[in-house]
């Protein structure tokens, strides 16, 4: 019986497992509550940024074109308007325009050498001169489009207005009046700003006449018809004897 006992062991008591469970759960509790972190070792500072730099390395390694990125810092004062952006430099050399109303009826551009009749009114930009100027103060403008009897930058700028439409045409010096004086009004190199409005757009040989006859004034057409009537028919009337 000695000999037996001694191969095999007793085995526990239910006191005995009884035991071990309450000392096995005093231990795992705390583990459990502190979550995973607890089996994870510690990291020390330098150990935490060797880590992070070795992560930037690798993927700058996988990714070359990401560390040659450099931030550009946006321009929040300039505009995508190209009117409102409008600078009164030598760089700027293109015309701009904005407009005010869009009209109806016939458009400028709709076809070649076009008659038209326009009022307008202009100042300078950004300039020590104030306010509107006088001389540019036009009631009424008639002229033919593709003849060089407006400034480029404004005929360049009202093209696509229709009928009753006002916009706004920023000139620089290159298209407007250069770099010389113009009637001792507009200094050299001077950047303008014009208010237009379309009036009319002749449509056919009768209305063109017309348009022209009212620009000249229509007193003034039928003293230039007379006169012109009695030099041509003045030597036959004197051969009639009647003068």
């Amino acid at each position: 019986s000695l000999l037996l006992h001694s191969q095999f062991p007793t085995l526990p008591t239910k006191r005995t497992i009884q035991h071990l469970n309450m000392v096995g759960s005093t231990l795992i509790l705390p583990l459990l509550l502190s979550g995973v972190s607890a089996f994870a070792p510690l990291l020390s500072a330098s150990s935490s940024i060797r880590r992070h730099e070795s992560v930037a390395t690798k993927l700058n390694q996988m990714f070359p074109e990401s560390s040659a990125l450099e931030v550009v810092e946006e321009d929040e004062s300039a505009s995508g308007d190209p009117f409102d952006s409008y600078r009164a430099s030598e760089s700027q050399t293109v015309i701009a325009t904005k407009d005010i109303s869009t009209g109806s009826g016939y458009t400028i551009g709709e076809s070649d050498n076009q008659m038209l009749e326009i009022k307008f009114q202009a100042k300078f930009v950004e300039s020590k001169f104030t306010g509107k100027i006088k001389e540019f103060d036009v009631p009424s403008m008639v002229f033919k489009t593709g003849q060089e009897r407006c400034l480029p930058g404004l005929e360049e700028g009202i093209q696509g207005m229709k009928v009753g439409g006002v916009r706004k045409v920023k000139v620089p010096p290159n298209r407007g009046y250069g770099d010389n004086w113009y009637r001792g009004v507009v200094p050299p190199n001077s950047h303008l700003e014009f208010e237009v409005t379309l009036l009319k757009v002749a449509q056919s040989p009768v209305e063109e006449l017309v348009m022209k006859v009212e620009d000249f004034g229509t007193g003034r057409a039928i003293g230039a018809t007379a006169c012109f009537a009695y030099l041509v028919l003045s030597p036959l009337l004197e051969k009639q004897g009647i003068f």
